[in-house]
């Protein structure tokens, strides 16, 4: 077999491994999908993916070689085990960890392209273009929901929970030094885990780590959203970095009022007029503040989707800019 032949094989080999890798990944992602929409393209591209690992087996096998099963079965079992140190992280890296396996599958489909015109392997070529264009949407989709997500608004990614405290954590570490932003920091664990359902342990844990509610009892009878209103204005008196840090919480809950919104009478508007008005928004933060208002009440999918468009497109005149 001539080197250069043997270097392709090995090659599209490490690209099954990848792609392997990527097909679970994608798989992974799903259920952080915040829209039907995105539910819908990440299993697309984990079928995708699929595909692309049956065209490089045959393409290996038409090159006198031999697809590497036990390498693919080990890209599955790393992406396998990578999922439970990503719940340690900020969904940032998790994403980033996703954008950087995609280049390396974009520039080893370029490498492939270099080597099967060399070995006069047009069908190989034409795969490993293909295999480009693939991943290069691929990595421009990734790089605006990192886009989304870093900039605070309605990413198409959803953290899970332990990744929602990784980010509140790195966020409140920006406080080193004050004892209250570490209590924050704490309770943020907490108040992550409210978006759902109201503990009495969780809310009298808030009460007790940070100390800005007068009391367990009252935390539990005045309900989620006034304790953190009043645990915002508590808050006031330990600092502006604190006060905002809790503003943020509440934003990311749903739990800011109607009056508190960037849109005017946002929860008197029809579906239509308030798509409009999220289009005319100008900053991620305000689309996220809307997304997680209407999430938290009454939940009208075009709506949502509108706001999701509404980030993505600002998101990707900052990138490009």
């Amino acid at each position: 077999m001539h080197a250069q032949t043997a270097e392709l094989i090995a090659q599209l080999n490490t690209l099954l491994r990848l792609t392997a890798h990527e097909a679970a990944t994608a798989r992974s992602r799903v259920a952080q999908a915040t829209t039907d929409q995105t539910r819908k393209e990440l299993t697309d591209n984990a079928r995708n993916s699929d595909r692309r690992a049956d065209s490089l087996r045959q393409a290996v096998r038409d090159l006198g070689g031999a697809p590497d099963m036990v390498g693919v079965a080990l890209g599955k079992a790393s992406a396998a085990a990578k999922l439970p140190l990503e719940q340690t992280m900020p969904i940032t890296e998790a994403l980033l960890a996703d954008l950087a396996l995609e280049h390396q599958l974009f520039d080893r489909a370029r490498l492939v392209k270099v080597l099967a015109h060399a070995a006069d392997a047009a069908d190989t070529v034409a795969l490993a273009e293909r295999l480009e264009d693939a991943h290069g949407e691929t990595i421009e989709w990734l790089f605006t929901v990192l886009a989304e997500t870093a900039l605070g608004g309605p990413a198409a990614l959803a953290p899970t929970p332990l990744q929602a405290v990784a980010t509140t954590a790195r966020t409140a570490a920006t406080f080193a030094g004050s004892a209250a932003a570490t209590g924050l920091n704490r309770a943020a664990l907490t108040v992550g885990n409210m978006s759902e359902r109201v503990q009495d342990t969780s809310i009298s844990s808030v009460g007790r780590i940070v100390g800005l509610a007068t009391s367990a009892r009252k935390i539990v009878t005045a309900g989620r959203d006034a304790t953190l209103a009043e645990t915002e204005n508590q808050a006031a008196e330990r600092g502006s970095e604190v006060r905002s840090t809790v503003h943020q919480v509440r934003a990311g809950l749903g739990a800011l009022s109607a009056a508190e919104l960037p849109i005017e009478d946002f929860d008197l508007l029809t579906a239509k007029d308030a798509i409009a008005a999220i289009s005319g928004l100008g900053l991620v933060e305000q689309v996220r503040v809307v997304l997680a208002y209407e999430q938290a009440h009454k939940k009208r999918q075009s709506v949502v989707e509108a706001a999701d468009k509404r980030s993505a497109e600002l998101a990707k005149e900052l990138v490009n800019n």
